[in-house]
């Protein structure tokens, strides 16, 4: 609050140059402004009227309200029209995955057609526990073991706002500080997650820059989440299981690669999103462009999505010779019978290429990845979902052997089932069962196959305001 605060101290003399000179904040008594907030144009009180005093008995210090009525009515809690979910074709059944992802299913969010600061944010803890058993079949390089897990991250979103008189035009600055505590090895911490700018028209059109997640194609369920250990699945042991590829090679935000977005909305059932990335790795030190086009159609209660991406990365050397591309191709179908059920299948598939700095393909990183899905939310009671799915990767590489007559060769299996209640009509509590097995099956004359499995179990509670 003390951001959203200092953010408004500054943003008020812009947000000045939008107003009448008895306006006030350029629609500040909007639906959903706080309660007890004077109506647009009402007048502030005079300088010298009892009810602008604010200084107390003489040698008191001045009232901690004293900070202008026009700064303190730029700030305020997301009101609930700045969620979308219009009817009949809403994002998903009330508490469910579709209806908690993060990109809103496409629609323009924060939806905020005002001049102000929005506040909002999340947070969650994990406390789980998972049992594996990696590399069966290779006698003493198996590796059994249990792992206690407990993490948490929370989020703060600031997102400062400037709209037109008419409320068309807009420019819209959002960043979301993050505190987190995470004690698995498949994701980051983070500061920041969020740090965009966008303009644009709403409801018809913005182009957004900065750090972000791109629109989900493939979506996962109330399992699978991000930053978890199912996610990952049966990874334990010296060869790596094959992760669920769902167009996500651009998906998620970018630390040193700059990204960029254009947003289409041509009707009210017909979106795009049009994502660029470009910029410097530095992983692998080397420059970075591509370009994700995703669109989504509904009709009632159907859902379509689907996109493609190019990821390009290359030395930055005069003549270097080292390079890797992905080309990926996913498409999702979901159905949404609100406030029943929502369910959905997935499909994805990348082609992988790499070559190294002498030009020649290197033949374990060139692959090709084939991910397939689908999950189910029902609604038992009404705080009561349950929700189940199952993932399936297989990933074949270049890696050849002729005595062999086969590639390297690598699948996964992972189903999940899931129970969510929501409790005090605030809390979301959720227990999440899931089990994963991989095949590893490289070439002889490189290891002899072999099998891994994890168990796992997690109790999350979640909190959005």
């Amino acid at each position: 609050m003390v951001m959203a605060v200092t953010l408004a101290v500054g943003f008020a003399p812009r947000a000045a140059l939008a107003q009448d000179a008895t306006g006030g904040a350029a629609g500040a008594a909007t639906a959903g402004a706080p309660a007890g907030a004077p109506a647009s144009g009402a007048l502030a009180p005079a300088p010298d009227s009892p009810a602008a005093d604010k200084s107390g008995p003489p040698g008191t210090k001045p009232a901690a309200d004293s900070m202008p009525k026009d700064v303190l009515h730029l700030i305020e809690q997301l009101p609930p029209s700045a969620y979308p979910s219009p009817t009949p074709r809403v994002r998903g059944i009330y508490g469910g995955s579709l209806w908690l992802d993060p990109d809103f299913q496409g629609l323009q969010w924060p939806y905020y057609p005002k001049t102000g600061v929005g506040v909002s944010g999340s947070g969650w803890v994990d406390t789980g526990y998972r049992k594996f058993d990696a590399g069966q079949g290779l006698g003493t390089g198996e590796t059994k073991g249990e792992e206690f897990v407990q993490q948490s991250r929370f989020v703060l979103r600031v997102t400062p706002t400037w709209t037109d008189d008419n409320r068309q035009f807009f420019v819209q600055m959002q960043t979301e500080f993050v505190g987190a505590q995470l004690t698995t090895g498949n994701g980051e911490v983070w500061g920041v997650d969020d740090a965009w700018i966008r303009f644009g028209k709403w409801n018809v059109f913005d182009i957004l820059v900065g750090r972000f997640q791109a629109w989900e194609v493939y979506h996962y369920g109330m399992g699978l989440d991000l930053f978890t250990l199912e996610r990952t699945g049966a990874n334990d042991g010296s060869a790596p299981a094959p992760q669920i590829y769902g167009l996500t090679a651009m998906y998620l935000r970018q630390d040193t690669i700059g990204q960029g977005a254009v947003h289409l909305y041509p009707t009210d059932w017909l979106r795009f999103e049009v994502g660029f990335q470009y910029g410097s790795d530095l992983n692998s030190g080397n420059n970075v462009d591509g370009i994700r086009p995703v669109g989504i159609a509904e009709w009632g209660p159907l859902r379509f999505k689907a996109g493609v991406e190019f990821l390009d990365s290359r030395g930055k050397g005069a003549g270097a010779l080292n390079k890797a591309r992905t080309q990926g191709y996913g498409a999702a179908l979901q159905l949404v019978l609100d406030p029943y059920v929502e369910m959905g299948i997935n499909g994805a598939y990348a082609l992988n290429d790499s070559v190294n700095a002498s030009g020649q393909l290197v033949d374990t990183s060139t692959d090709d990845t084939y991910s397939v899905g689908g999950f189910a939310n029902v609604r038992i009671i009404p705080d009561l979902l349950v929700g189940g799915g199952i993932n399936y990767t297989y990933l074949v590489d270049q890696n050849y052997q002729p005595s062999a007559g086969r590639n390297d060769r690598y699948d996964q299996w992972q189903p999940f089932g899931a129970l969510q209640y929501l409790l005090f009509k605030q809390l979301f509590v959720k227990g999440v069962f899931a089990y994963a097995k991989a095949d590893i099956n490289p070439i002889p004359m490189v290891s002899q196959p072999s099998t891994n499995e994890m168990w796992s179990f997690r109790l999350r509670l979640e909190y959005l305001f």
